[in-house]
């Protein structure tokens, strides 16, 4: 796999994944802003409980329909599969939620500041509105049509940002709950574009197969595991602060926490390309170029991400204070640490996805439940010691560990060199320099 065949693909896939860096902005502007501390922070929990379940049922039910819809021409038994393994996920976690509620609701806000009850009932909709346009994401991955899914997105990220100008333009929006409500409004127009883009890949045979069934089950249940693991350790910060600290230190760590979406971006990216594409070769048995080309993305994204990494951790405070307009500045040292993601993510996000295209799911679940127990642990002593700095200091050591677990499977696996990615910057220079001379301006 030469990266100048696909730079096409390329740039539609950073177009896709700019999308949510683009809501990130206008997300600060329109919403971090305008809303009271407590009606963000008391947003942030809902949408981080939201966050959670998607990934979780992308992990049980949409990875395996990428990685096998990738893997053959049939799959029919895969879609049929797929989309019910996710409804009744949905129907579980929303059935749960509401159960559970009052337990949930004193648990994460012990002064009752937030009005967590009501907000949690908006969480089915979330789901129903979400279930196809996620689906449609996954299985137009499997076959790389990037282009597609940048326009799904698109209706959702930037739909999202418009309904919000103009709710503030009308005054009514000033609560958590109004912005719920426009994210559930601008998933449902996403879905109803997903459904005609999606056409040609439905065009198949739709079948129910108990080995389809079997087969997903499987492969998504570690995966699941997997990400379940993950997503609890990763997100296990919002929790704990929000317990110990209280809801306004919550929004005051989520404001800082903000910035990381560009590394979100950077791994989406990352496993939109490598869990398909390590799939494919290692059904054609070229492990050797499996190997060129996770050296080749460690070491590229490395390389876009050192100069983010370079500017959160000289300036957090101006970028704080002038984003927020003063409103919380106390996120200044959560933003320093969380700079140093940028040196992790590439470690960690592209080892995951090589590990998920080789069908290894198991090890990312038993990885995800040892860094939960010891990120419960950093979790509690940080956030108690150090309040919401005491978070971030959590989560960067959890995926530092993380990190260095998946880069001992990929060296196991792949024989990746880690001497050769820091070389492969060489290589990275050369195709820019090369793609720019080779590049002709229209006449």
């Amino acid at each position: 796999m030469e990266f100048g065949k696909h730079i096409g693909k390329g740039m539609w896939a950073f177009a896709d994944k700019s999308l949510p860096a683009m809501y990130g902005v206008g997300f600060i502007f329109l919403v971090v802003r305008v809303l009271p501390e407590k009606e963000f922070g008391s947003f942030v929990l809902i949408q981080t409980v939201f966050t959670m379940a998607t990934a979780f049922c992308t992990a049980l039910a949409l990875q395996p329909l990428t990685k096998f819809a990738a893997e053959t021409k049939e799959n029919g038994p895969y879609i049929v599969a797929s989309l019910v393994f996710s409804a009744l996920f949905y129907v579980l976690v929303s059935a749960a939620m509401f159960l559970f509620q009052p337990f949930i609701v004193p648990l994460l806000d012990k002064s009752g500041e937030a009005n967590l009850g009501a907000l949690i009932g908006y969480l089915p909709l979330l789901f129903l509105t979400s279930l196809y346009r996620t689906f449609a994401i996954s299985l137009l991955q499997a076959t790389y049509s990037v282009q597609r899914i940048f326009w799904i997105d698109a209706v959702y990220f930037l739909g999202a940002l418009l309904l919000m100008v103009v709710a503030q333009q009308m005054r009514i929006f000033s609560t958590a709950s109004d912005v719920i409500i426009i994210n559930i409004i601008a998933q449902a127009g996403s879905t109803l574009l997903a459904i005609p883009l999606t056409r040609g890949s439905m065009s198949v045979r739709l079948s129910v197969h108990k080995e389809a069934f079997g087969k997903m089950w499987d492969f998504g249940k570690y995966s699941f595991g997997a990400s379940a693991t993950y997503m609890v350790y990763s997100q296990m910060d919002v929790f704990f602060v929000s317990s110990i600290a209280g809801i306004v230190a919550l929004a005051a760590y989520n404001a800082a926490k903000t910035f990381t979406r560009v590394f979100d971006i950077v791994s989406q990216v990352i496993q939109m390309f490598i869990i398909p594409v390590v799939s494919k070769y290692i059904a054609l048995e070229k492990k050797d170029e499996i190997k060129i080309i996770l050296e080749k993305a460690i070491s590229f994204s490395s390389l876009i991400l050192v100069p983010l990494f370079l500017l959160l951790m000289i300036f957090p405070e101006p970028i704080m204070h002038i984003l927020f307009k003063g409103k919380y500045d106390e996120g200044a040292d959560a933003l320093r640490i969380f700079s140093f993601l940028a040196l992790i993510v590439p470690w960690l996000t592209v080892p995951g996805a090589a590990i998920v295209g080789l069908g290894k799911a198991k090890i990312g679940f038993y990885l995800g439940l040892f860094l939960i127990g010891i990120s419960v642990v950093f979790y509690w002593l940080f956030v108690n010691g150090y309040g919401i700095a005491g978070g971030a200091i959590a989560l960067i050591t959890t995926n530092l560990l993380g990190a260095i677990v998946l880069v001992y499977y990929v060296i196991r696996y792949f024989n990746v060199d880690v001497l050769n990615v820091f070389t492969r910057v060489q290589d990275a220079w050369m195709f820019i320099r090369e793609y720019i001379s080779s590049y002709k301006i229209p006449k």
